[in-house]
C-alpha cells in the first residue's frame, strides 16, 4: 500500500495523461505537492518524493504554459529516466528509496541491521533497472512513431509492473529467510 501512496502521482499521470497531457501532468503536480507537504509535516521527506514533486512541477509548468511543446511525446522517456537517476542516486549514497516503504512493514529493530539494508539495495536496483529499461522502450518507440500509442502505455506499464512483481518475490524470500533465520 505504500508503494501505492509513493507512486501516486504517476498512477495520477498514466491515468489522465491519454485524455489530455495537461491534465496528467497538473494532477501529478497537485498529488505530488499534497505527498510533499505531508512528508515536510512529518519531517520524513524523501528522495522520491522530491523528485517526483520537481519532475511534474516543471512539466505541468511546461504542458500549461505551452501545450504543443514536443515534450508531450518525449514525457514518457523522461519520466522514467527520472525515476531511474533517482533510484541510482539513493543507490550510490547507500539510501535505497525503498526503505521508506520497507520500514513502514518491517518492525523497527530491524531498520538499521545490515541485512535490512543489502534486501533494500537489491530492490532498489531492480526498480532502477525496471526503470532504465522503461526510459530506453518509451524512447525507442517514441523515435519510431511517437503516435504508437499501444507500444508506449504497454512499455511504460511493464516498467512499473515487472520490478513491483520480481521485487515482490524477492521480499518475500527475504523475510523467509529472515524468518527462518531468527526461528
Amino acid at each position: 500500500m505504500n508503494y501505492v501512496r509513493g507512486f501516486a502521482p504517476w498512477l495520477c499521470y498514466a491515468a489522465l495523461s491519454p485524455v489530455d497531457w495537461r491534465l496528467g501532468t497538473s494532477a501529478a503536480a497537485l498529488a505530488a505537492l499534497i505527498l510533499l507537504a505531508g512528508q515536510l509535516r512529518t519531517r520524513t521527506v524523501d528522495l522520491l518524493t522530491t523528485a517526483t514533486c520537481g519532475f511534474f512541477v516543471v512539466t505541468a509548468g511546461v504542458a500549461l504554459a505551452d501545450p504543443g511543446s514536443g515534450l508531450q511525446h518525449w514525457i514518457c522517456a523522461l519520466a522514467n529516466a527520472t525515476l531511474a537517476a533517482t533510484a541510482l542516486a539513493s543507490l550510490a549514497v547507500r539510501r535505497p528509496f525503498t526503505l521508506t516503504f520497507a520500514r513502514a512493514e518491517v518492525p523497527r529493530e530491524f531498520w538499521d541491521s545490515p541485512r535490512f539494508l543489502g534486501v533494500n539495495m537489491v530492490l532498489t536496483a531492480i526498480w532502477a533497472a525496471g526503470f532504465t529499461l522503461g526510459a530506453l522502450a518509451c524512447a525507442a518507440v517514441v523515435d519510431y512513431d511517437h503516435s504508437a500509442t499501444v507500444p508506449l502505455v504497454t512499455a511504460q506499464v511493464l516498467a512499473f509492473v515487472l520490478p513491483f512483481a520480481v521485487g515482490g518475490r524477492y521480499a518475500a524470500r527475504a523475510r523467509a529467510r529472515a524468518a527462518q533465520a531468527l526461528a
